[in-house]
């Protein structure tokens, strides 16, 4: 939530001032950036909604709650930062290659691409912060918990402040192209080809940020670590005999739904049978606490007679 709002707060700034400058010099480069940052500014509004609504509990449409409202609006902003700031950052440079446009004041555009660069380096630095702690409370480094993390706001929130760095890092570099005419092409090239090269930037962002939101969609699995985690609670019950199958889905980054069916001792009376299967949705809850619902699908090993106990535990 911090992060998100931190990341509001300095966009809205940002776009704000990368606008007036674009205004002001008329360079392609800075109004890229400032569509970048309008885009990014109605992101971070997405990803509060998200943060919001996936909280609803679970309702008769929606039995299994609310949880994947994070990742549908995450998918929405990495579609945003696409439709608006790689679409027309691309347009922009082209028109400026074709139509070539010298831009002026290059002080406004340099103070303003300055300024853009320390509060995005304050939204990443908060971001990168908040994501760190959860990565030592998950006991993970922090490039682990980045791979492995199925929480997509944080992510993206990093994967924008990024590209917004290495977006002004780029403007800045077409800017001073430009200014002092490097190179054998004159004119507004230099600040043309740098507005389509943060279009690039931005469409590769929007396509990693859309994949993984869309694998999350689809009912992405829990992690390796998590999944044998469960398993070996399972294992580890002296009534189990073996593990016949074991599905697991996010239903939201820390809600894990866990569908298994495992072979019991013939032995076991029904009561037994009940009471092992408790103990076995209690194993798994210490050994993963993230796992949200149960479905336990029992029966005897080699036996004609099956029981099939279907329990739901929710948080």
């Amino acid at each position: 939530m911090w992060a998100v709002i931190a990341a509001l707060v300095a966009n809205a700034l940002i776009a704000v001032l990368k606008f007036v400058a674009a205004g002001v010099t008329g360079s392609s480069g800075l109004m890229a950036e400032a569509l970048h940052s309008l885009a990014d500014t109605t992101n971070q509004v997405f990803l509060l909604l998200g943060l919001r609504f996936y909280k609803r509990p679970a309702s008769k449409k929606h039995p299994f709650g609310y949880g994947k409202e994070r990742f549908f609006w995450s998918f929405i902003a990495a579609i945003f930062i696409f439709g608006v700031g790689a679409t027309y950052a691309l347009y922009e440079g082209y028109s400026k290659l074709r139509h070539p446009q010298t831009p002026e004041n290059f002080k406004w555009a340099y103070w303003v691409l300055g300024i853009s660069f320390l509060l995005e380096t304050v939204s990443i630095v908060v971001a990168i912060t908040q994501e760190m702690k959860e990565a030592r409370h998950e006991g993970l480094t922090f490039r682990e918990y980045l791979n492995e993390s199925k929480d997509p706001t944080a992510k993206t929130v990093i994967f924008e402040d990024t590209a917004a760095l290495i977006g002004i890092v780029i403007a800045t570099a077409g800017i001073y192209l430009t200014e002092h005419q490097i190179g054998p092409e004159k004119g507004a090239y230099w600040d043309g080809l740098a507005s389509m090269v943060i279009g690039v930037v931005l469409a590769v962002v929007a396509f990693m940020l859309a994949r993984t939101s869309r694998g999350l969609l689809l009912g992405e699995s829990a992690t390796p670590k998590s999944v044998a985690a469960i398993r070996r609670a399972i294992v580890n019950h002296p009534n189990v005999c073996e593990v016949v199958e074991l599905l697991t889905m996010h239903l939201a980054p820390n809600q894990i739904l866990v569908n298994a069916h495992i072979n019991l001792r013939n032995q076991l009376t029904t009561d037994e049978i009940e009471q092992t299967v408790s103990e076995i949705e209690a194993a798994i809850q210490r050994a993963e606490p993230k796992v949200y619902n149960i479905f336990l699908e029992a029966a005897r090993e080699s036996a004609s007679e099956e029981s099939e106990l279907a329990s739901q535990h929710g948080n």
